[in-house]
């Protein structure tokens, strides 16, 4: 069921609803392109730490209200009346100071420990900190109208939130061509060099991602964890390092493994010892 709201107050800035394991967050400031400001940052990362910690929910989509934006990423006009409310150098530097100095969880760079499946339902223009929080999921499925970039250089700016996953996700010239020129690609484009997974029409992206998830909460919850911290911590190590990553903890020693094999053979397996 979606968030209910008070007519008598602003509509929440984030919706969330729940289909069963799975969890849809729906980020409500189309009127802002989705931006994040408003509290909008704070009540992701609220959401994202609830879902990591509810074992009840195995899979997160991310997007947005509207088809216009998916998120259009920091909300400059609200930092520009910030400012202009504080005097222009006082509110820089009391912005400047915060991004200095602000430890917070931050579902783009990964550190909050979310290992669970995380789809973003791209169905608009995706930019700027909104392209690094869809870099930052796992699955990214976008609408044939959107458009992903990271604009920051042509505003004498940086991007600075897992900008190295689009390395990653593309590769080196690519991902430089995309930081240098700050020019956005079209969602065939995104597919094409890696930062998306797949095209669906305008309108269908939470539809397709519904698709996906369901499909992998059939599999055992705790395998996709396991790969994906496994993935993630073996990033950039040497080959061997990783592989002994590995052995840290054998999830075929666990009683979900035998029933994964029951499922996938579609009977018993007696005197099979998982021990």
């Amino acid at each position: 069921m979606v968030t209910a709201t008070n007519s008598t107050e602003p509509p929440p800035v984030l919706l969330t609803e729940r289909e069963g394991p799975i969890m849809i967050a729906r980020l409500n400031r189309p009127e802002r392109m989705n931006a994040l400001g408003g509290g909008l940052s704070q009540a992701l990362n609220e959401a994202w730490l609830d879902f990591r910690e509810d074992p009840e929910l195995k899979v997160l989509i991310l997007t947005g209200v509207g088809d216009r934006a998916f998120c259009a990423g920091a909300d400059l006009r609200q930092n520009d009346e910030r400012a202009r409310a504080l005097g222009a150098d006082s509110g820089g530097a009391l912005i400047a100071d915060g991004n200095r100095t602000l430890t917070s969880p931050d579902f783009r760079g990964k550190n909050i420990g979310l290992f669970k499946p995380v789809i973003a339902a791209i169905n608009g223009w995706c930019l700027a900190g909104g392209c690094e929080m869809a870099m930052g999921c796992d699955l990214r499925i976008i609408e044939s109208h959107a458009r992903m970039g990271l604009p920051e250089v042509k505003r004498g700016m940086g991007a600075k939130c897992t900008t190295h996953k689009l390395h990653f996700l593309t590769n080196l010239s690519t991902g430089l061509d995309l930081d240098w020129t700050g020019n956005p690609v079209d969602a065939e484009r995104a597919v094409e060099i890696g930062l998306a997974n797949e095209v669906v029409p305008t309108g269908k992206s939470v539809e397709r991602a519904l698709e996906i998830a369901r499909a992998m909460c059939e599999r055992g919850a705790r395998y996709m964890e396991y790969h994906e911290e496994r993935i993630f911590q073996g990033l950039g190590t040497p080959i061997e390092y990783a592989l002994a990553m590995d052995e840290r903890y054998p999830p075929h020693l666990e009683e979900g493994y035998r029933e994964g094999l029951e499922r996938s053979l579609g009977s018993s397996l007696p005197g099979w010892d998982v021990q």
